[in-house]
């Protein structure tokens, strides 16, 4: 059955690889961020996720109406500012909260209002999501917030499959203008291969960590309809 597919944050990175695959299979992929890739067979949808609360309403409206009816959202996005609490401006604190917490939430409020059918998610956080990190407080406070609105969200209605996925770092423009030493992060192609296979077979919801050194996947939570564990 070939879906309708939204990822949000897929113009670069791990999104633009899962568009690429998803496309391939057949799939109708729409991918929003700020410029357009020029995927072949992916459709292109700008979004510019600031601390304008308003904007980001008005352009969550106009993304919903114009993908239609989705099967499964991805979401990708991220915006990190390093800092302490105090060092920090709220603009930047708002910006990373609009990111990583209110824009998916408005978005998947507004698709399952007018979904056929259960909504599937994957949601991409990060090592930060279970690993504190003293510079980066709103940052990890986002991606936890993330990984537990998945796992609230698929105990209540019009949610489908959820798999939350925890990446430990991946080779991205994320890092583009900072000091970190990416080279032995993960590549972006494997991480959407883990995704992929971890998103496919039966289960309720699945939360799942990409490790690195060397790069393995630990499935953290595997449950059924029930609520019950699958075992391995």
């Amino acid at each position: 059955m070939k879906k309708n597919i939204l990822i949000v944050g897929g113009s670069s990175g791990v999104g633009l690889e899962l568009a690429r695959h998803y496309a391939c299979e057949g799939h109708r992929v729409t991918i929003t961020g700020r410029i357009d890739p020029g995927c072949v067979g992916v459709q292109f949808h700008a979004l510019s996720i600031t601390d304008d609360v308003a904007g980001l309403t008005a352009q969550l409206n106009e993304l919903v109406t114009r993908v239609g009816g989705v099967q499964t959202l991805i979401y990708c996005a991220g915006f990190l500012q390093r800092g302490s609490i105090a060092m920090l401006e709220d603009a930047a604190l708002s910006q990373m909260t609009n990111v990583g917490l209110l824009a998916p939430m408005m978005l998947i409020q507004r698709l399952v209002r007018q979904a056929s059918g259960p909504l599937k998610l994957m949601l991409v956080t990060s090592s930060s999501q279970y690993k504190p990190q003293p510079e980066m407080p709103a940052y990890c406070a986002t991606k936890a917030g993330l990984g537990m609105l998945g796992a609230a969200l698929v105990r209540g209605e019009g949610i489908g499959k959820v798999l939350v996925i925890a990446p430990s770092g991946i080779q991205t423009k994320f890092w583009a203008g900072s000091d970190t030493d990416t080279s032995t992060m993960l590549e972006p192609a494997w991480v959407a291969q883990q995704i992929v296979a971890l998103s496919s077979g039966a289960f309720k919801y699945k939360y799942a960590k990409l490790l690195r050194q060397p790069p393995s996947v630990e499935v953290v939570e595997h449950l059924d309809n029930e609520f019950l564990p699958i075992n391995p």
